[in-house]
């Protein structure tokens, strides 16, 4: 049985919840402090097995003007690939469609071919690059690609 899932707002009561996924799922974990800072300053949705009400995704983005640009979203390890990170994707297109933006904008480590891909195949385009802006665990850095999609 294919498992369904429940998109919905974060919630201060989330924290915890967010902290502890983003330990286990995310390579590069945002901080306690930064959690919070979105919760309040930012649009965050999370993605929820709806039997379980198990974490399994969240997204959290900005807007400024007529731009809204992606902060983060991560998916459960264990179940990268099927759809997750797309759903919540689109749905973050779609509220920025429906708040007047009229474009998306991201940036994302130059080694991660599968969001890239991703991000793509969703309508982005690469307009940038920032050099070496990511640092790496063993030392050096790596370049952050900028995408942006056009959403009218």
């Amino acid at each position: 049985m294919t498992p369904s899932y429940v998109l919905r707002e974060a919630q201060a009561a989330d924290i915890s919840a967010i902290q502890a996924f983003e330990q286990q799922s995310n390579p590069h974990p945002w901080s306690l402090k930064l959690i919070e800072e979105a919760l309040h300053s930012r649009q965050t949705w999370l993605l929820q097995c709806s039997e379980s009400g198990q974490l399994v995704g969240w997204l959290t983005a900005s807007l400024l003007f007529d731009q809204s640009e992606l902060e983060l979203v991560v998916t459960d390890v264990q179940r990268r690939r099927q759809g997750l990170g797309r759903r919540l994707l689109k749905h973050w297109l779609q509220w920025a469609t429906e708040q007047g933006c009229i474009e998306g904008l991201l940036e994302v480590r130059q080694s991660n071919q599968a969001a890239i891909t991703l991000y793509q195949q969703l309508g982005f385009e690469q307009v940038g690059l920032r050099k070496n802006y990511y640092p790496l665990a063993e030392g050096g850095s790596e370049h952050a690609v900028l995408m942006t999609c056009k959403l009218k």
